[in-house]
């Protein structure tokens, strides 16, 4: 694995990077946890409601993000539900790993909000926090730099194999992100380019394997009615068959 380097300070705009400036521009904040006025949910209820609030919020931020993304208003609007339909689980583990380095047991879901393993246990979602506590470790391990964030997220929207429409227009948009990253890294990581742009791709088999885990779980605390899920939610849940 490579380690981040000094040059990782250089800013978007002296690289010229004009992908990279309008993530860095279209970011959206981390999300607070709206508290729960009920006092007679059990725990696992309560935390469950919490999450399944902030997934909701989280994939609201997302649509918008995507949408102001260069080139992404390009496809064809079914195409652009198809992509957000298929990644967004991925796009929400990989942004929660980044937010729970460094890596102390917690997945940061919120700014007031983190899963330990004792409470991921009581709600019955071990499976989603080991899976994405080995994933903040891995991608702590890649020193990526906040830019190499923002574009490797963007990269991961177009990481679909679902049907398109337009499949070549998927494929024009998917090189403008990944011919940024190759700039980026070109400029910041001198000499090793080529190789850090190969280690930053093994972490997205991890995220593929994610997005299985965290469908598995909503659609079973969908099928439950343990919790309140929010319509958006549902339907992009719903939207892949995995109800």
């Amino acid at each position: 694995m490579f380690k981040a380097s000094v040059g990782l300070s250089v800013s978007a705009e002296t690289t010229n990077n004009k992908m990279i400036e309008a993530l860095v521009a279209c970011e959206p904040d981390t999300l607070q946890v709206f508290s729960v006025t009920s006092h007679t949910l059990d725990n696992d209820q309560r935390v469950l409601g919490q999450l399944s609030d902030l997934y909701d919020r989280e994939l609201v931020g997302i649509i918008g993000w995507a949408k102001q993304i260069p080139g992404f208003s390009n496809l064809a609007l079914n195409d652009q539900m198809r992509l957000l339909q298929s990644t967004w689980a991925e796009i929400l583990t990989f942004s929660l790993a980044w937010r729970s380095m460094p890596n102390t047991g917690r997945l940061r879901f919120a700014q007031d909000f983190t899963l330990d393993e004792r409470l991921a246990r009581e709600c019955h979602c071990t499976d989603l926090y080991t899976h994405c506590i080995q994933i903040v470790d891995r991608v702590q391990k890649l020193g990526l730099s906040r830019e190499e964030f923002y574009i490797l997220k963007a990269l991961i929207l177009t990481n679909s194999d679902v049907r398109l429409d337009e499949p070549q227009a998927l494929l024009r948009f998917r090189d403008t992100i990944l011919n940024a990253l190759s700039d980026w890294v070109s400029v910041v990581r001198p000499g090793q380019a080529m190789r850090a742009s190969q280690n930053m791709f093994l972490i997205l088999p991890s995220l593929r394997q994610a997005d299985g885990i965290v469908r598995k779980l909503w659609s079973s605390v969908y099928r439950t009615g343990k919790v309140p899920m929010n319509k958006l939610f549902v339907e992009m849940l719903e939207a892949a068959g995995y109800r």
